[in-house]
């Protein structure tokens, strides 16, 4: 069978020798990967989760041991210039795009312990009032176990979506990005009803992979 040859862009080619360099244990790249995926956390986590400078910084570390842990058990890893994912196939947007699904979850895991962030007096609050984003639905997805497989199921799941629905849940969950601002930089969908359809769409799908890979993993 001839080989698959993948064109990888600058960006690309850089993120696929800091992930090949943190598996090989290079201290250069293990240093700059940090940088790499700290530099954006702390440029963004403010407009994802709703937590004071300590606590951020606590949410930080805990993404990326589980980050490392997920690349020392190739999980992601680096092929041919490229950063691979579940079935080998490529994630279909940037390794901080995955970073910050884990950070994302992690930070679900802390809120746990902090009931505020559901306050309706906080930021997070209102967009659960207006919007009305069941919080607890999505934890209650997410938690099927007492462990973390299924939140490493649910973050890879989420990089290796269609482009459209990576694009949608990232923007809606993750970075906590309202209806309105999603249509302006999705153009192309019409209307709110067609984005709230389609966010729907991707949402039950995400939902049944996932339980489908977690009932595989518990009879495996």
């Amino acid at each position: 069978m001839a080989k698959i040859v993948r064109m990888s862009t600058p960006v690309q080619k850089k993120e696929a020798k800091l992930i090949a360099g943190m598996y090989s244990k290079s201290k250069k790249e293990q240093q700059e990967l940090y940088s790499y995926c700290s530099e954006y956390f702390y440029a963004n986590y403010r407009g994802v989760f709703f937590a004071n400078d300590e606590d951020a910084a606590e949410i930080f570390q805990n993404t990326f041991i589980t980050f490392w842990e997920n690349i020392e058990k190739r999980k992601i890893y680096e092929e041919d210039g490229i950063v691979l994912g579940k079935d080998g196939n490529p994630l279909s947007g940037s390794i901080l795009t995955y970073f910050m699904g884990i950070a994302r979850i992690k930070y679900l895991e802390w809120s746990r312990e902090h009931p505020s962030y559901s306050d309706p007096d906080t930021e997070m609050g209102q967009k659960i009032k207006e919007e009305g984003f069941d919080v607890q639905q999505y934890i209650n997805m997410l938690y099927d176990s007492s462990d973390n497989v299924m939140l490493e199921i649910i973050a890879d799941i989420i990089s290796h979506m269609s482009p459209r629905c990576n694009e949608i849940l990232t923007k809606f969950y993750y970075d906590q990005k309202d209806l309105d601002s999603i249509m302006l930089e999705i153009p192309s969908i019409e209307s709110k009803d067609a984005l709230k359809t389609k966010k729907y769409k991707c949402l039950e799908a995400l939902r049944k992979t996932a339980k489908e890979i977690y009932n595989k993993y518990l009879n495996s």
